[in-house]
């Protein structure tokens, strides 16, 4: 998608995406604290159209615009989007900065906070205020998880830890690149976790974005868990910078490029498959 607005809001730095079976409205939110919803045009696995249908400012409980400082909106899930229902959609949006997980109409207005497990809680304890809460997913049996970008400061620095608001944690190894860091979770059908890192070291290295694979069944009793490399992109200059992930449906998936907030680059949205699970 070329840079425009919607009403009067700008569709850039995409950071998190979801898709509403119900409504069939793909939401997303950027980084600057906005939220759009898009229709899509998916025929077989192509993805030939995308409308922006509406755009806001986040807005706080009392309608005024997130604070700035406040507003750095990444992760992004959603509760009541498969139910059969229509009107009944919430959004739950992961905060960077100052680390929260809050509630949203899909109009962008803030419902309610959400708890963070007592680790995640302390701003201090991430390693910047740009390494924290960067995705949110919602699992049926252990609620929201969640995970700072890199591994908190208390954590090894190639070790990620995944923190459900039930009490339940999960760690696994980075991909190995350098500054590989967590940006997206999406709880899949089959009750296991996508996990979207993305590693960035500078503009002599390739931008490296890889899509791994947790089945909570293979974890062990400590809840350490091995991952299965999915699919792997690496390159100094085809590689979008990847932020958001949803599954749309059966083996269909949606990623987000971040534009950066560059008027010469276009939003990237790419529709992909995966067979999940099979070695």
């Amino acid at each position: 998608m070329p840079p425009h607005t919607v009403n009067g809001v700008k569709i850039s730095e995409l950071s998190g995406l979801a898709w509403d079976q119900d409504e069939q409205l793909l939401y997303a939110i950027s980084d600057k604290g906005s939220i759009f919803h898009f229709t899509l045009n998916i025929q077989g696995n192509r993805l030939t159209a995308v409308e922006a249908v509406y755009a806001a400012n986040l807005a706080d409980k009392a309608g005024e615009r997130v604070k700035k400082g406040r507003r750095d909106s990444e992760g992004l899930t959603l509760l009541n989007t498969n139910n059969g229902k229509s009107g009944d959609s919430q959004l739950v949006i992961a905060f960077e900065g100052i680390p929260r997980l809050i509630r949203f109409t899909p109009q962008g207005k803030a419902l309610k906070n959400i708890s963070l497990p007592a680790a995640l809680d302390d701003k201090n304890a991430y390693q910047h205020g740009n390494d924290s809460l960067e995705s949110v997913t919602f699992h049926p049996r252990y609620g929201f998880i969640t995970a700072p970008e890199m591994p908190l400061k208390s954590e090894p620095r190639h070790r990620h830890t995944l923190y459900s608001t039930k009490g339940q944690q999960w760690s696994f190894t980075a991909y190995p690149a350098k500054n590989s860091g967590i940006s997206a979770l999406e709880a899949l059908p089959d009750g296991n976790l996508l996990v979207m890192e993305r590693a960035w070291s500078g503009i002599f290295n390739p931008l490296v974005v890889s899509l791994r694979y947790l089945d909570f069944q293979q974890c062990a009793n400590d809840q350490t868990c091995a991952l299965q490399d999915l699919q792997v992109l690496s390159s100094h200059l085809l590689v979008d910078n990847y932020e958001g992930l949803t599954h749309i449906q059966g083996n269909q998936y949606l990623m987000v490029g971040d534009d950066g907030n560059e008027d010469f680059l276009p939003t990237t949205l790419t529709l992909f498959t995966l067979e999940l699970g099979k070695s």
